[in-house]
C-alpha cells in the first residue's frame, strides 16, 4: 500500500510492510434521496426533476467511500438498524470494501434520511435531514469494543458532543500508554500514537469542546461564519487559539480553495480546482477531508517506517505551548511540516474539484492519481 508513496517521500524502498493499519471514521451513515433540477424550486410550485437517485450518505460514511476509492483500508463506526434502508447502507458499504463490523445494530433504531436538491445551474445542494425516530447515537461503550492497535488515524464527526468527547479522551489515554521505545524480538514496526482529527461543521458552540483533543481540525465555512469569521485567514487565526500545541488547523471555503496552519505555525493555501462543468457538489467537503487525511496518513506511515529504520534519528520541532486550553498535551504530528501540508490540501482541493464534476463518487478511482 505505501511502497510507491514511500519511495517518493523517502527516496528508497521500504522494508517489508506488516498489515497496513486502518483509518476509522466515526459518525453517521445516511440514506440519501438525491434529486437534480435545472433551478432550485420556488415555494408552492410543481416541476419535474432531471435526475433522481438514492445513495449512501453521511459525512463519515462518505469519507470512507472516498478512502476506499483511494485503496486505503478504512472502517466506518456508527449506529445502524435492521430496517430496509439501513440494510441498503450495509450492503453498499460492503460493495465499497468498507469495514463496518463494529457498528452496533440496534433493533428498531430508525435510519437517518436526507432529501437532497441539486440545482444544476447554480451548483447548490440543499439538504433536508431527518435523523430518524428513536435513533440511538453511538456511545463510548460501543467505541471501547475496538482494538485501537488496528488504526493509525481516527476521524470524528463533530456531533453527539458528550459521547464523542469521551471517545476522543479514550483515544488520548491509549496514546499516552503507547510506548514507542519498547523492545521486541523480532523487531516490528509500531505505528505509534493514533492521529485524531475532527470535523467542525455543525453550527453548535459546544463542539468547540472537542478541539483540544484533535491533532488535525477541519473547520467548515458554515461553522467559521457562525463564529464571526469572514475569510479563511481569520478562521485559521481564531480557531488556532482553541487547539492543543502543535495541532494542524484546516479550513476549506468551496470555490475559494483551502488554507491550513502547520504544527510550526506556518500557513499554506491552495486554490480551488473547479471542473469544466459542475455536476454534483454533494459530498465535496467529505471528499476534501478524506483526501487530506489520506495524504497525511500516508506520510505518517512513511515517516514511521523511516524513523523505525534509523534508531539514531531524532526529530525536533519548534512548538509553542498553547496557554488558552487546559490540556498540556502536544499534538504528535512530527510528520506534518509546511511542505507536506501544502501538498495535502492541494491534493484535497484537486480531488474535491474532480468530484463535483462527477455523479457520485464511483469514478474517483480513475482520476485521483492525476491529482497527486
Amino acid at each position: 500500500m505505501i511502497s510507491t508513496f514511500y519511495e517518493r517521500i523517502v527516496g528508497t524502498s521500504p522494508p517489508p510492510e506488516p498489515n497496513a493499519p486502518k483509518i476509522l471514521c466515526v459518525g453517521i451513515s445516511c440514506f440519501d434521496i438525491v434529486q437534480s433540477l435545472k433551478d432550485y424550486p420556488q415555494e408552492d410550485t410543481d416541476q419535474r426533476c432531471i435526475d433522481m437517485r438514492y445513495q449512501r450518505g453521511g459525512n463519515a460514511s462518505n469519507s470512507c467511500t472516498v478512502l476506499s476509492q483511494l485503496e486505503q483500508p478504512c472502517e466506518f463506526l456508527g449506529s445502524l438498524s435492521n430496517d430496509q434502508f439501513s440494510r441498503f447502507l450495509q450492503s453498499d458499504m460492503g460493495k465499497h470494501k468498507i469495514d463496518f463490523s463494529h457498528c452496533p445494530i440496534v433493533e428498531d433504531n430508525g435510519c437517518p434520511t436526507s432529501v437532497v436538491i441539486l440545482s444544476l445551474n447554480s451548483g447548490s445542494r440543499t439538504i433536508l435531514h431527518h435523523t430518524g425516530q428513536n435513533y440511538s447515537q453511538l456511545t463510548l461503550q460501543d467505541f471501547e469494543k475496538l482494538n485501537l492497535e488496528d488504526y493509525s488515524w481516527i476521524h470524528f464527526e463533530g456531533r453527539n458532543v458528550p459521547q464523542t468527547l469521551l471517545m476522543m479522551q479514550h483515544v488520548e489515554n491509549y496514546n499516552n500508554s503507547v510506548n514507542l521505545n519498547s523492545a521486541s524480538s523480532p523487531k516490528s514496526v509500531h505505528w505509534g500514537p493514533i492521529t485524531v482529527s475532527v470535523e467542525m461543521e455543525k453550527m453548535r458552540p459546544e463542539i468547540l469542546d472537542l478541539l483540544p483533543y484533535a491533532d488535525v481540525a477541519f473547520i467548515s465555512k458554515d461553522f467559521a461564519e457562525s463564529k464571526g469569521c469572514i475569510n479563511m485567514s481569520e478562521t485559521i487565526r481564531n480557531m488556532s487559539q482553541d487547539v492543543k500545541s502543535g495541532a494542524t488547523v484546516v479550513s476549506a471555503w468551496a470555490d475559494r480553495g483551502a488554507m491550513a496552519r502547520a504544527p510550526d505555525g506556518s500557513v499554506v493555501q491552495s486554490p480551488a480546482f473547479p471542473p469544466q462543468q459542475i455536476i454534483d457538489t454533494l459530498g465535496a467537503g467529505d471528499t476534501f477531508n478524506a483526501a487530506v487525511i489520506y495524504y497525511l496518513n500516508k506520510q505518517k506511515l512513511a515517516f514511521t517506517i523511516d524513523d523505525f529504520c534509523d534508531d539514531d534519528k531524532t526529530h525536533k520541532r519548534e512548538i509553542q505551548h498553547n496557554c488558552n486550553i487546559e490540556s498540556s498535551e502536544e499534538s504528535r504530528t512530527e510528520f506534518i511540516d509546511r511542505d507536506v501540508l501544502q501538498k495535502a490540501i492541494t491534493f484535497g482541493c484537486r480531488l474535491a474539484g474532480a468530484k463535483i464534476g462527477l455523479r457520485g463518487f464511483d469514478d474517483l478511482t480513475s482520476v485521483y492519481k492525476s491529482c497527486l
